[in-house]
């Protein structure tokens, strides 16, 4: 019995000593994340940044502010609730809503006038009209258009002297050689990629018309018409590459390029979040890696927003790049703990307040510069209160609870997202961008996967 005693106690002493080693480890992890390193901290006013974006230097240690106590976050919710009922006061009714206000003014108009029976124009004089008005839609038509083109030659020469100048219209070249017309081709490629038809619906549909036309014919009408616009496409990708403000994200594909399997490759989506020039799409081989947004944005000078994935971290020193961070994907970590946990909920009702601040901002038409002031009166000093809320809470939590990793994510990207105060023009979140990827997570549930890499470069 005492051997037995001494290796229990040995086996205690042991594990004793494992605690405290995993504790030392907790603790200097908590170092890590939640430390009085400058870096890891914003500035006590928005005003520290003047100058530039990467000088976070604190003047000194902030007292903790409690969000729920901040009078500006009142105000915001004040100004929400007018915003609302104003909203409400001038809604027309639904009841009665005339269907013209949902068209345009200069739509076709076929007017087809129905007399009474019984009318006699040489007895009877109108007096008025009774109008009623129904939307129409004329279902596709398809025909085929006959080019024929014109030879002559000078009515006084033979046919079979030599020098007898042959005349004949030129061929009208197509952007791709095929028996589809270039309005066929563009119904084709708007239907798969904007409105998520596969090419075999898309056969499907046309068969109704009596066309019969092979899916693997329409799939290399697709590759032509990808090739004839690939200088717009590279065209594109240098305007929007000029935007001193641009909004990334990234989304997945199946490949089949494998033998009886499939891989997941990505999309890189870039965005231009100061004009209207649209939205590209970057495959290189459907790598995820660091190395190409680090190819693509070589040489760029200007804002980048994006989520937290680790690929956008290493342009935090790169000169000349601001990083931006995503504040939904934030929200997102705490929403589905906010039911059972008040600190949760805590923190989504707070961020819930600068979205409001956003929306008062967008309603009221406000220009960058009303926004960039108010945002530092008002966002600023509620971002600062959730920092130092985040660090408070953080002690309540076993490591990786869905909580405290939540307040580690938040923690470790709280600069990045915070700098969206610093100019009226960024946006306190990378929505946009996701909603221009919407159309190919919605697409490839219906066409599964890529055939290959050319298919979903394509």
């Amino acid at each position: 019995k005492d051997a037995e005693l001494v290796q229990k106690d040995a086996e205690l002493v042991q594990k004793d000593a494992e605690l405290a080693r995993k504790s030392r480890r907790i603790l200097e992890l908590e170092r890590m994340v939640f430390g009085r390193r400058s870096e890891k901290r914003l500035p006590e006013s928005p005003d520290g940044w003047v100058g530039t974006l990467f000088d976070e230097q604190w003047a000194k240690e902030g007292s903790l502010l409690h969000a729920e106590t901040l009078p500006v976050i009142d105000e915001i919710k004040q100004q929400a609730k007018r915003r609302r009922e104003a909203s409400r006061t001038n809604r027309p009714a639904r009841k009665g809503r005339p269907y013209a206000s949902y068209v345009p003014d200069d739509i076709e108009r076929e007017v087809v006038v129905i007399y009474p029976e019984g009318y006699d124009a040489e007895r009877m004089v109108v007096i008025g009209h009774d109008r009623t008005e129904h939307l129409c839609l004329r279902p596709p038509c398809f025909y085929v258009k006959v080019e024929d083109r014109v030879v002559c030659r000078q009515k006084e020469a033979r046919p079979t002297d030599a020098k007898v100048g042959i005349l004949e219209a030129p061929l009208q070249r197509q952007a791709v050689d095929c028996f589809a017309d270039a309005s066929l081709l563009a119904e084709i490629v708007t239907g798969k990629f904007a409105y998520h038809l596969p090419e075999y619906r898309q056969s499907a549909r046309w068969k109704e018309h009596g066309i019969n036309i092979p899916t693997s014919t329409i799939n290399r009408w697709v590759h032509g018409a990808a090739d004839a616009l690939h200088p717009l496409y590279k065209l594109q990708v240098g305007l929007i590459l000029q935007s001193p403000y641009l909004q990334v994200d990234e989304t997945s594909v199946q490949v089949a390029d494998r033998k009886g399997k499939t891989r997941k490759g990505y999309l890189w989506g870039v965005r231009d979040a100061l004009h209207s020039r649209g939205v590209f799409f970057h495959w290189k081989e459907g790598s995820r890696s660091g190395a190409v947004p680090d190819e693509l944005f070589k040489g760029y000078h200007g804002a980048i927003q994006s989520d937290g994935y680790e690929a956008y971290g290493r342009f935090e020193n790169v000169q000349g790049i601001e990083l931006l961070g995503c504040m939904a994907h934030v929200r997102r970590k705490f929403d589905h703990l906010a039911a059972d946990d008040k600190n949760a909920a805590h923190i989504v009702d707070t961020i819930a307040a600068l979205y409001e601040l956003e929306e008062n901002l967008r309603h009221g038409n406000a220009g960058p510069e009303q926004v960039l002031a108010e945002r530092k009166s008002k966002a600023y000093p509620i971002l600062k209160s959730l920092e130092a809320y985040f660090k408070e809470v953080h002690k309540q939590y076993l490591p990786n609870e869905a909580m405290e990793k939540a307040l580690r994510y938040a923690f470790s990207v709280w600069i990045r997202i915070s700098r969206y105060v610093q100019d009226g023009r960024f946006n306190i979140d990378n929505n946009l961008m996701e909603q221009a990827i919407r159309p190919i997570t919605l697409g490839r549930k219906n066409y599964l996967f890529c055939g290959n890499n050319e298919e979903a470069e394509n």
